[in-house]
């Protein structure tokens, strides 16, 4: 049992079964939770609702807080309010916005394409003038109703603070998903007005992992926010990464070279995670 990560949760985990190949099912992830001395953690898919997985996960392990929750991709329907109240009735307690299925993802990603600029196929957040689209401000209203953890997803930092700030105002409790990445990469000063507004801020690892974000980069958005409005997560599961927990415990270590103390460690895996968790 690693001390480090004893009651440390893992808000960001891809686990199977799933659509692609993962690192770990879900009951493979909960027994390395529990030998690990972890409290519990996310299970997450960009295509499968995971609430019920969650469900059945925690009744098996009790001593674990073991939560689920859907994202907003295709395959629920992109901006389904419908979806995100069936899978918040059956004990989801996390909602992401549409990831590798975003439009503004998709468009980054071909930017430099010039065969493929028909992306509309994929899910948009907001209307051509600029403002979010009905449906999405029905999915905020459930995700109040329901107090779940809404996370931005990949859309751009544009679409982003855009959500945010209307979700907050409707009394949503709003994530920055992974930050730092680059595909949906936030300033310092989205991150700060984030914050000051009330939204919470993920830093995942597999993008200092991946080489896509330096670890003094990424402590200079720690610093920036301070850490009382942050939690650190793995965004593991892939197979050719290292298992989530050994992620959770390699960030906490890298960023405590970059001077972070224990404390600061814990509040980012432990105290912050686990008030997001408890609803």
């Amino acid at each position: 049992m690693s001390e480090l990560l004893k009651g440390a949760y893992d808000l960001h985990i891809h686990t199977g079964p799933d659509v692609v190949a993962r690192k770990c099912s879900d009951l493979e992830a909960a027994e390395r939770m529990r030998a690990s001395g972890m409290a519990g953690g996310v299970l997450k898919s960009h295509y499968l609702d995971t609430a019920g997985r969650a469900g059945l996960i925690k009744a098996l392990y009790p001593d674990l807080n073991i939560a689920g929750g859907i994202t907003l991709n295709r395959a629920v329907g992109g901006n389904n309010p419908c979806a995100v109240e069936r899978s918040a009735q059956a004990g989801g307690r996390m909602l992401w916005f549409a990831t590798l299925e975003a439009r503004s993802y998709q468009a980054f990603h071909h930017r430099n394409d010039a065969a493929a600029q028909d992306l509309s196929a994929y899910v948009p957040i907001l209307d051509e003038n600029g403002r979010l689209l009905p449906e999405v401000l029905d999915v905020l209203d459930v995700a109040a109703q329901y107090h779940l953890v809404t996370g931005t997803g990949h859309i751009s930092s544009h679409e982003g603070m855009i959500l945010v700030r209307e979700g907050l105002r409707r009394g949503v409790r709003m994530v920055l998903t992974h930050c730092e990445l680059p595909s949906n990469l936030y300033s310092i000063e989205q991150q700060v007005e984030a914050v000051r507004l009330g939204a919470v801020i993920e830093h995942s690892y597999i993008t200092p992992h991946t080489g896509r974000v330096t670890m003094e980069e990424l402590a200079d958005m720690i610093r920036a926010t301070g850490t009382e409005s942050v939690f650190l997560s793995s965004d593991f599961g892939q197979p050719k990464n290292p298992f989530f927990d050994e992620g959770i415990e390699t960030f906490a270590r890298r960023l405590m070279e970059q001077g972070f103390k224990e404390d600061d460690i814990d509040r980012m895996i432990k105290t912050n995670p686990a008030r997001l968790i408890a609803g």
